[in-house]
């Protein structure tokens, strides 16, 4: 590959990537009930949430019971004060 290629490929992959952070920083409207969100929803409706971090969002629900607090979301792993810190004003419980 010549140099014009790569500088194309990693150009395209950036702007690929920005676009689907913008996309779901302008979702900051939007609510996520965590406990009844589907992991498809966490994952696009948080943010710093991917499928991983939603997997385990569902997982952790699924064997405790729901969520009450950002306290019963901090006990998930992989989920830390940060993310929840990002996402106060999106994550609803009722």
């Amino acid at each position: 590959m010549d140099i014009k290629t790569l500088v194309f490929l990693g150009a395209s992959f950036f702007s690929i990537s920005v676009f689907g952070a913008d996309q779901k920083a302008r979702s900051g409207d939007q609510k996520v009930n965590v406990n009844q969100a589907n992991m498809e929803q966490l994952d696009k409706g948080l943010l710093g949430v991917g499928p991983r971090i939603a997997m385990e969002i569902v997982k952790y629900r699924d064997q405790h019971g729901p969520y009450q607090s950002f306290d019963d979301l901090d006990k998930v792993k992989y989920v830390g004060s940060r993310m929840l810190d990002k996402n106060k004003n999106r994550i609803v419980f009722d």
